[in-house]
């Protein structure tokens, strides 16, 4: 049940309606607990016996509405859904849109009961009043908030909202100054009366339209408080507002009421010449008389750039101590010592809560969040921004842009700067709170998008830091500058490129990296770790012809014999691994693992175990487990062969791959294979399903793809074809991700099989042709005529 109080009394949800209990629920509920004898003398002040009428009142609401009222000898209370309480949260989360949605017309309007007491009666008045105002000063706040966006038309219509809204208060005079330019910049219908009902309290509301919508657009969100200071300001006090370039000075002066006065250089007094302008050429003295006579506040901008006549006069006017009210803007200290002073900085999370997203994207600059605000693009309103740094400056902040963690040493060391000129530079950085003290940005997307439309400046200074990197954290930066490469950096770029391709490799991510080394300098090693991504994806003829034009090393030998074993060429595999057996630790390991799989293929099992024991202990010295765990892979299956049980041969496989997601994913999908040529195929289900869900976790397509793939094998084999086809549809979209082209083949052509289509199977032999493989094809090409020959159609070789 909910009790609705706005816009009338009811409770949804029941037939309950008398409304004198329901008041005295709806007061316990805005009060909270209360005394008894206090209701009885509030809600029955005339009866003679008012506390049994209480008792009778709350006994009917236990019963119409249970579990919302309770009470003991002393006190009652009630606890109960309302829109009441829905609409304080709304206002207290700044939902303003929300609490108006809420607000269904007036608190209990309509409600009227013949016997109630006066003093109950102006209890239901004073909170009608007091919710009405609320809502108004919602209605106002999102007013304002489309102001900021430039759409006057609307938020003028909510102005108009809030002024006529029923039961709120009268306007106070400053609602009536936040009102009229919201009205004035929608050109509003209510102006005219506005503008009465401030002149009959004593305000005179002169403003043309286009100054509004000026003022509006650069509303001070997040400056209320710095605002109502100055604004306290009485005459003779001096208030300094400190702050960098574009923190938001200006703007915050000139929503102040007074005489602006921007700081010129020039002719003496050319910065206080508005105010002097009768009284020049009288001396000192007079213009100090003068000044002191003005009306005041006088609001100076740019204190550090005004003629040095004015600034003397100025000062010698606060040694006065009477006067108007001065507010000085600076991003200098101040010269004396203010009444009031005022530093600035960028705009918190809190003070922009009412703007989503402004925060995150804009870092709370005052100037991001104008254009954030006004729905314009950042980059423009930064570009403003940089302008106004100095040379060095802006070269620092732009650097610092590309670094994802910033490095003051790294990029003094990039731009050639003397301690001195970096120091200057990130001095006033901080100053314009562009950056933090350790040189990280205060908000960088915008940044890099700039730099996106500066492309030759983005390639120079990425090339500069580029040069004093290396390794991976080169690579992004020679990416972004690979049309600026000098004869000299190739090494290094070389370097960079083929450091990013094997960590993507690493990670599971072939065709990646391959596509990476693509735009690496054609280098040998480029070429070698190319064709190993090519491998890695199942492109092997493509590999074997991409080494064609390297020169003979064990290195390349050892690949060749990879890639002449995956292509069904065992001898010549075994020749081109014997010749790598000449080559360093990676080639002698990659070597006895391709003549391992070369002797288990001819049952040459003592040897073969042998040769894997070799590789995995070479890989493992090398440091890499993922391909150790292969060779322990290889020797468990030949172990196998040779009568070991299941558990037993992969027992230092699974050992290996403890704390090894990828590896543990790899030694299940075996395990599986296992089981499933044992036709244990709940065992060889389980093995599966649990290294996919390794697979998954650890990002590993590849294996993914061949567990989904095995998975649906063994669930079709159980006679359970629905969800042996939707293991291989995962197994296939894993595949599209991986651009593993024999993979997808193999899983097309298990789908053709299930669901007997031809067509799929006929599409998977070219697919593994394409990939090279052409065992597979000519095996699923054979099947592909026996299911033709059955149909009775005619097979074309």
């Amino acid at each position: 049940m909910l009790l609705r109080t706005l816009g009338g009394l009811e409770l949804e949800h029941s037939d309950f309606g008398r409304l004198k209990p329901l008041l005295l629920l709806t007061y316990l509920l805005v009060e909270g607990p209360s005394e008894r004898r206090h209701l009885a003398e509030l809600f029955w002040p005339d009866n003679a016996d008012a506390l049994n009428s209480l008792s009778v009142a709350l006994t009917r609401l236990r019963k119409g509405v249970p579990g919302a009222v309770e009470a003991d000898e002393v006190r009652a209370w009630a606890r109960l859904d309302n829109d009441l309480d829905a609409l304080k949260a709304a206002l207290e989360a700044r939902d303003y849109a929300g609490a108006i949605a809420l607000y269904r017309g007036p608190f209990l309007e309509g409600l009227y009961l013949p016997d109630w007491s006066a003093e109950l009666e102006e209890w239901v008045y004073t909170q009608r009043e007091h919710v009405a105002g609320q809502v108004r000063q919602a209605y106002l706040a999102l007013a304002e908030q489309e102001a900021t966006r430039s759409r006057f038309d609307q938020a003028a219509k909510l102005a108009e909202q809030a002024y006529q809204l029923r039961a709120a208060p009268a306007l106070e005079p400053e609602d009536l100054l936040r009102l009229y330019p919201l009205l004035l910049a929608g050109n509003s219908f209510l102006l005219g009366e506005v503008r009465r009902e401030a002149e009959g309290l004593g305000l005179r509301l002169e403003q043309r339209p286009e100054d509004a919508r000026v003022q509006l657009r650069r509303v001070l969100v997040g400056r209320e408080r710095e605002l109502e200071a100055l604004r306290s300001l009485g005459p003779g006090q001096w208030a300094w507002v400190r702050g960098g370039s574009g923190i938001g000075k200006s703007a915050l002066l000139r929503a102040c009421s007074g005489q602006y006065l921007a700081g010129r250089p020039g002719l003496p007094y050319a910065t206080l010449e508005p105010l002097l302008r009768g009284a020049l050429g009288q001396g000192e003295e007079a213009l100090l008389r003068h000044l002191g006579q003005a009306r005041g506040p006088l609001l100076l901008d740019n204190w550090e750039r005004a003629d040095p006549e004015s600034r003397a006069l100025l000062t010698r006017l606060r040694g006065l101590g009477r006067g108007p009210a001065v507010i000085v803007a600076s991003r200098e200290p101040p010269a004396f010592g203010p009444d009031l002073l005022l530093e600035l900085g960028p705009l918190t999370a809190e003070a922009l809560r009412d703007f989503p997203g402004a925060f995150e994207q804009t870092g709370g600059l005052p100037a991001l969040v104008e254009a954030y605000l006004r729905e314009e693009p950042l980059e423009t309103a930064l570009e403003a921004r940089l302008a106004i740094l100095s040379p060095v400056a802006r070269e620092v902040f732009l650097t610092l842009a590309l670094l994802d963690e910033p490095d003051l040493v790294l990029t003094r060391r990039a731009l050639s700067l003397e301690a001195p000129r970096m120091a200057e530079a990130l001095e006033e950085l901080v100053t314009a709170a562009l950056i933090e003290p350790s040189g990280r940005l205060r908000v960088r997307r915008p940044v890099l998008d700039y730099l996106e439309g500066q492309p030759s400046l983005q390639a120079a200074l990425s090339l500069r830091l580029a040069r004093q990197r290396g390794g991976l954290e080169a690579f992004p930066l020679y990416r972004r500058s690979r049309l600026l490469w000098e004869a000299e950096d190739l090494p290094k770029v070389e370097q960079a490129y083929t450091a990013w391709a094997r960590e993507l490799l690493r990670r599971g991510f072939p065709q990646k990296a391959a596509e990476v080394l693509e735009e690496a300098p054609p280098g040998p090693g480029v070429r070698l770790l190319y064709a190993r991504c090519l491998e890695r994806t199942g492109r092997y003829q493509e590999a074997l012809e991409s080494l064609q034009a390297l020169p003979e090393h064990p290195d390349l030998l050892a690949l060749q014999g990879v890639l002449l074993w995956r292509l069904g060429r065992p001898e010549e595999a075994r020749e081109a691994a014997e010749a790598a057996l000449q080559g360093g630790t990676e080639a002698r390991a990659e070597a006895h693992n391709t003549l391992g799989k070369v002797f288990l293929s001819s049952k040459q099992f003592d040897e073969a175990l042998d040769r894997f024991n070799r590789a995995a202990a070479l890989f493992y010295s090398l440091g890499d487990p993922v391909r150790r765990a292969g060779a322990l892979n290889n020797a468990a299956l030949t172990r196998l062969e040779m009568g070991e049980e299941a558990e037993q041969a992969f027992q230092e496989v699974l050992e290996a791959s403890r704390d090894n997601l990828r590896l543990r994913a790899g030694a299940y999908l075996n395990l599986g294979l296992v089981f499933e040529r044992q036709q244990a195929w709940e065992r060889a289900e389980d093995a599966y399903r649990q290294s996919i869900t390794w697979a998954q976790e650890a990002g590993l397509l590849a294996v993914a793809v061949l567990a989904w793939n095995n998975l649906g094998s063994v669930l079709n084999k159980q006679a359970r074809p629905e969800a042996a086809l939707e293991a291989f549809e995962r197994a296939m979209a894993s595949a599209r991700e991986t651009g593993d082209l024999r993979n997808l083949a193999l899983v097309l052509a298990n789908i053709s099989q299930l669901t007997g289509n031809p067509s799929a199977l006929e599409e998977a032999v070219l697919l593994l042709e394409e990939a090279g493989d052409h065992d597979y094809a000519e095996r699923f090409r054979q099947e592909l005529r026996a299911v033709r020959a059955q149909s009775g159609a005619k097979v074309q070789s």
